[in-house]
């Protein structure tokens, strides 16, 4: 290596470090972009200009515009350098640098004096075939750039590239986070909470398969939903059921009960936890749902007709998890409680009328040391080989 060779390495790790120690705790990119624009003239003592151009369309989503470092009240250098031939000519060649002198090197060979004529030379950032930013510097007049003017311009200039390129790509990551996380933020929605829990728990393998678990299941539903959407506007029964099952969800949620499934006039709740915990839990859901309701129908009387809602109780071990159904169209997955305690949940629901609150026989013996039940006899329901002894919450009327 010859004596030139380490001087050459020694500015370029001198300059490095300089640059290095500016720009470590910056951290806005436009900040950082000025600082490397202005070490040029700091490199190279006898650069007059040094205008570092941004004209990517996207810059706006990444940075703020540059200020001139020739006019301080301009900036992006747009109104007095954009339009020159030089940067143009720059623009159009990526792998290249484009230069003006009084002899003709439009490019000059690598590290290669360039000739004292030069007066000015612009550097292309691009990324891929996409132009992103150039770098524009003037000499004073009659001064040359030397090989290791041009060495340590090539350093400042890769420094250049991989910040505006790498701010691109976090800016682009970013938006593209801010989009998936919109779209998450409605498919929410449309989970239940047991299955959201259970996925930021372990997101790389959830365990959702079947799991026989004591659960009490509680279904809702809104009597007379028929006569409800045959009379009013869709506009208005969209309000109502908004209205109360908003309402109903606030309920389940603070009760620890977790909706699977909603139709128009209803829904499934599965609460989970202790044999006796989730029947108390269940039970108290449906009381405050009917009194809930019953504030509802007096804040909307004289605009609605007051709504009745019908639910019923039961409790025991259910197949909880998830349900694959595999068709021609593709996959539909589902969580739910499966089996003969979710169906006699649904029998009991159903015989529920004028504002009831049903349960089922175990459900009644886990909860009837803390609240006041009502006989309501045997009954008997489609499917259910045996007829059932039923119990209800609130008085029949």
């Amino acid at each position: 290596m010859t004596n030139r060779d380490t001087a050459i390495y020694k500015d370029r790790f001198e300059n490095a470090f300089r640059v290095a120690k500016k720009i470590t705790s910056c951290l806005n990119i436009g900040d950082i972009l000025e600082i490397i624009r202005d070490e040029v003239k700091i490199t190279i003592p006898h650069a007059e200009q040094a205008c570092l151009i941004l004209v990517d369309p996207d810059a706006p989503a990444y940075t703020r515009p540059l200020h001139c470092a020739v006019k301080k009240e301009q900036v992006n250098c747009h109104l007095c350098k954009r339009g020159k031939d030089i940067v143009q000519k720059a623009l159009e060649q990526p792998t290249a640098f484009q230069c003006v002198s009084d002899r003709a090197v439009p490019v000059p060979v690598f590290g290669e004096d360039v000739g004292k004529g030069i007066c000015e030379i612009a550097f292309p950032i691009f990324d891929g075939n996409e132009p992103l930013a150039v770098l524009n510097v003037v000499t004073q007049e009659g001064q040359a750039l030397s090989g290791k003017d041009m060495i340590l311009l090539d350093d400042l200039m890769e420094l250049a590239t991989n910040t505006i390129i790498n701010a691109k790509k976090y800016s682009h990551m970013l938006k593209e986070k801010l989009t998936l996380e919109r779209i998450m933020g409605h498919i929410r929605t449309f989970v239940p909470e047991t299955v959201q829990r259970i996925v930021e728990k372990n997101p790389d393998a959830p365990e959702l398969d079947k799991q026989e678990v004591d659960v009490s299941i509680l279904f809702l539903d809104v009597a007379d939903y028929t006569r409800i959407s045959e009379s009013l506007t869709q506009d208005k029964v969209n309000f109502i059921i908004e209205k109360y099952f908003s309402c109903f969800l606030d309920v389940i949620y603070s009760h620890g009960g977790d909706v699977n499934e909603t139709a128009g006039d209803g829904l499934m709740a599965i609460f989970k936890g202790n044999g006796k915990e989730n029947a108390l839990n269940a039970a108290a859901a449906a009381l405050e749902i009917r009194r809930r309701t019953g504030e509802i129908n007096k804040e909307l009387e004289g605009l609605f007709h007051p709504l009745s809602v019908n639910m019923g109780i039961n409790s025991g071990t259910a197949s909880v998890g998830m349900s694959r159904f595999k068709g021609a169209s593709g996959t539909r997955t589902t969580f739910t409680a499966s089996g003969p305690v979710t169906n006699l949940a649904s029998r009991i629901a159903s015989a529920a009328v004028e504002g009831d609150i049903l349960v089922g026989p175990e459900t009644a013996s886990r909860i009837q040391d803390k609240t006041t039940l009502f006989e309501r006899g045997l009954m008997t329901f489609k499917n259910v080989q045996q007829k059932v002894h039923v119990f209800g919450l609130v008085p029949s009327s």
